[in-house]
């Protein structure tokens, strides 16, 4: 009867010796999850994306030019929209336009994020903002018009570079300006911002710096 009983319980058993199995086999050829170095080396032909934002930042980025940001605030307050056709340059088909622009000003207010500044050389002292918080979207990789989607295998690569270069402008702009640029200083900047025609209030413009100097 024990012998009967055991035998049975065996048989019972055998579903979930087989699930158990298959189960196991397909953790092997599937896992739950992967181990990735985050230094990996780029695979024979995949983009090396650090090496490319590293050429387009240091021989690229530097010669692009750049409107005299006093002006171009100073354009904006009287004309939005013929500033913007001036001075900026579209993108996309979505009406979406990019300034680069050069400029200096006083530090006048600062968050944990921004940096306001009045500009010099301009009537009325108009306020723009610097960005000193998390970048992220496309601005520094479209504003200069010097890249293309087209030199690039996938969208992907190319949305990978635009990640690179802000991190570019987190690691070697944004700390000097987060320790040094108090209220009161002289900031001078280059950068790139989205143009907007419908300006109510605040800062009439937000730039993400790729360029500063911090100067006392």
């Amino acid at each position: 009867m024990a012998r009967r009983n055991s035998r049975l319980a065996v048989a019972r058993r055998w579903p979930q010796l087989i699930a158990g199995a298959i189960l196991a086999a397909l953790l092997c050829r599937l896992p739950l999850f992967h181990i990735v170095r985050l230094d990996r080396q780029p695979m024979a032909g995949e983009v090396n994306l650090p090496v490319v934002a590293e050429k387009f930042w240091t021989e690229q980025l530097p010669a692009a030019p750049a409107a005299d940001a006093s002006l171009v605030a100073a354009r904006l307050q009287q004309n939005a929209a013929a500033a913007i056709k001036e001075f900026a340059r579209p993108v996309g088909l979505g009406g979406t336009a990019y300034f680069v622009l050069r400029g200096q000003g006083r530090v006048i207010a600062r968050t944990r994020d921004t940096i306001q500044l009045a500009l010099a050389g301009a009537a009325n002292a108009p306020v723009v903002e610097l960005q000193i918080g998390a970048i992220f979207g496309n601005l520094v990789r479209d504003a200069t018009g010097l890249l293309d989607v087209n030199q690039f295998s996938s969208e992907q690569d190319f949305n990978g570079l635009a990640a690179e270069l802000n991190r570019l402008v987190e690691v070697r702009v944004l700390p000097a300006l987060r320790e040094r640029a108090v209220v009161g200083v002289e900031v001078g900047f280059i950068g790139c911002a989205e143009a907007r025609a419908g300006i109510v209030g605040g800062p009439l413009l937000t730039i993400v710096p790729i360029q500063a100097e911090v100067q006392r």
